[in-house]
């Protein structure tokens, strides 16, 4: 994988998001979520099957506690963006032949140099 400024910026933005993720938001606010989710959906039905008031009173107070959790929802969606255009910019970037690439194949031992040849003619000569 070449490194370049691509690179290095997608695996910051995939750290960024995994650190919102686990330490921005806390998942003591999923277990609202789901009994929202739910007591919604709930409401959502019996408002269907004719029952208006218990309907409108279950989903009000799923829609309200679906509200509360917001802010969790959206850090949850946010380190996601983060995470997935990261490693798209990783992978792009890998592809990239950038000007400012790290390429560690000239430190291998099989690397001949202008000064190398040089050397091996002066070499031979003697």
């Amino acid at each position: 994988m070449k490194i370049n400024k691509k690179t290095i910026g997608g695996f910051l933005l995939i750290v960024f998001g995994i650190s919102v993720f686990f330490g921005g938001g806390s998942f003591g606010f999923i277990i609202p979520l789901a009994i929202g989710s739910l007591m919604t959906y709930a409401g959502m039905k019996r408002f269907a099957a004719g029952k208006t008031i218990t309907g409108i009173i279950l989903g009000g107070i799923g829609a309200i506690m679906l509200i509360c959790s917001l802010p969790f929802v959206v850090g949850i969606a946010l380190a996601a963006a983060m995470v997935y255009y990261g490693w798209k910019l990783m992978k792009n970037g890998s592809a990239d032949n950038g000007v400012s690439s790290f390429d560690p194949e000239p430190a291998s031992a099989a690397y001949q140099s202008h000064f190398d040849d040089e050397w091996e003619e002066f070499l031979k000569k003697k």
